[in-house]
């Protein structure tokens, strides 16, 4: 051991056995009797006991006569080899103590002078360094992220989530093979908590353990957001983004592109669309038809004035039947006017309404609702909101007109709004309308795959333009560069 010079080192146990000591381990007494003990010398070392009261001996192997004489007892002068930088002891009377100097004001450390001898403490680690024109900065390595980033420059970081993205669909258990999930082990029950099977490992589950939705990897070959339970959708979050942008149902090519009269689906628009592209895929016909309409009849069409102003466009086809009463069902999808005069993502909505009045008949309508202000626009932002307004509406075969105003209110703002549509069937009335419009968060989740996407993200937003909506673009640019002509 070097000489002692204001401070202590210790030898080193490779050291110690370069002298042939060898220590013994006795454990007569138990762990918390436990000591080493070094046959030459007579020096020991007792471990911590579980008591506090019992005496720790610390003694070190003598190998200068200038530190130690007869060995050292840490119970005798403990208090010499204690920092001086060590936090004082916890306890009521310290705490109490900090408390009032805080108040005080007498926490306060006096200023020193640091003369041009002193050094302050070294550390492993620099903070700031000096710049070339010798200001001091920040070191990069504060603000550059330990972690490895998910997304590298060349693209996926395979090495991390390798075993996950590149995972097969597995075998799913049979129903029969357990009787309790196999995470929370509560028994399942034909109503309170029935079995729900993870598509991601195969394992069965109840309906509290297996809530999030993930899109899975693409061996699995689907595009929807599937069940997983909570282990696997902890494996699976972190990868969300990546999928998303590759394997989601708005980032694929339009398959249903065609609207003229050599596609059936494009005759007439079915009132109910289950999926965001049956949604697309009617919007764009609608669209189609009424610029049809425009060029044979400009006098009906929408002002251009009123089109051109419009910040938002929800396009929807209802079915609407009754006498005297009259009852509306349909769904259909709406999209906002960005301020580049770009089209925003597409957010999928639905419709239940009622009409009171002198009516009689059956219709199918496809409604153009203008909505020429951002309040009208913040409305459908709504996860719901409601609809009063006037309509007069007459249709006889294929060709008819309905003309409606109202005023729509949410919890995201209120607005009024203009609506246009063609109509299909047989029926006469004028009548007071009353709608329900809701957000469908079931279709914007299967065709985004993202669970965390608003209404107010889609519309209000930056979320690109979706591959798969490129056909109703399409019409919207048709539409408005057929009123210009």
């Amino acid at each position: 051991m070097a000489a002692f010079e204001g401070r202590i080192t210790y030898s080193s146990l490779s050291k110690i056995g370069k002298d042939k000591n060898e220590f013994q381990y006795d454990d007569e007494h138990g762990y918390g009797e436990s000591t080493w003990v070094v046959p030459q010398g007579g020096n020991s070392y007792s471990l911590g006991s579980k008591s506090s009261k019992r005496e720790n001996l610390y003694q070190f192997p003598s190998e200068t006569d200038d530190l130690f004489d007869e060995g050292y007892d840490s119970s005798d002068d403990a208090c010499d080899i204690t920092p001086s930088n060590m936090p004082p002891e916890v306890n009521l009377k310290n705490v109490l103590g900090g408390i009032v100097a805080i108040l005080t004001g007498r926490n306060k450390a006096p200023s020193v002078t640091v003369t041009t001898n002193q050094q302050p403490p070294s550390s492993n680690v620099s903070f700031l360094k000096s710049g070339k024109n010798g200001d001091t900065i920040l070191h990069s390595s504060v603000y550059i992220p330990s972690a490895p980033p998910l997304l590298e420059p060349t693209g996926i970081n395979y090495t991390a989530y390798k075993e996950v993205l590149e995972a097969e669909p597995p075998e799913w258990l049979p129903d029969s093979s357990t009787t309790v999930c196999m995470q929370c082990t509560a028994p399942f029950t034909a109503i309170t908590r029935g079995r729900h099977h993870c598509r991601f490992c195969g394992g069965i589950f109840c309906r509290a353990c297996s809530n999030g939705r993930c899109l899975l990897p693409v061996k699995f070959r689907e595009r929807n957001p599937q069940r997983v339970c909570d282990a696997c959708y902890d494996r699976l979050d972190p990868l969300q983004g990546v999928l998303i942008n590759t394997i989601s149902n708005a980032v694929q090519v339009a398959k249903h592109d065609v609207t003229d009269w050599t596609c059936t689906r494009g005759w007439f628009n079915l009132p109910l669309g289950f999926s965001m592209e049956h949604e697309i895929y009617k919007a764009s016909n609608t669209l189609r038809n009424y610029c049809q309409v425009a060029r044979l009849n400009p006098e009906r069409s929408i002002p251009l004035a009123v089109l051109t102003g419009a910040k938002g466009l929800a396009i929807l086809t209802v079915a609407k039947a009754g006498v005297l009463v009259s009852y509306k069902l349909g769904t259909g999808l709406v999209v906002a006017r960005r301020s580049d005069g770009s089209w925003s993502a597409p957010s999928a909505i639905f419709s239940l309404g009622l009409g009171w009045g002198a009516q009689i008949g059956g219709e199918l309508m496809d409604f153009i609702i203008v909505l020429h202000d951002m309040k009208a626009v913040k409305t459908f932002c709504s996860s719901m909101h409601l609809s009063l307004g006037v309509g007069c509406s007459a249709a006889a075969g294929p060709v008819g007109r309905v003309l409606e105003a109202d005023i729509r209110a949410g919890d995201r703002g209120s607005g009024m709004c203009y609506t246009y549509s063609c109509s299909k069937g047989a029926f006469v009335g004028l009548s007071m309308e009353g709608n329900i419009v809701a957000t469908r968060m079931d279709a914007n989740l299967r065709f985004y795959g993202d669970p965390y996407l608003t209404t107010s993200d889609i519309l209000l937003g930056t979320v690109d333009r979706p591959k798969a909506a490129e056909p109703l673009y399409a019409s919207l640019e048709d539409l408005y560069s057929s009123l210009r002509c």
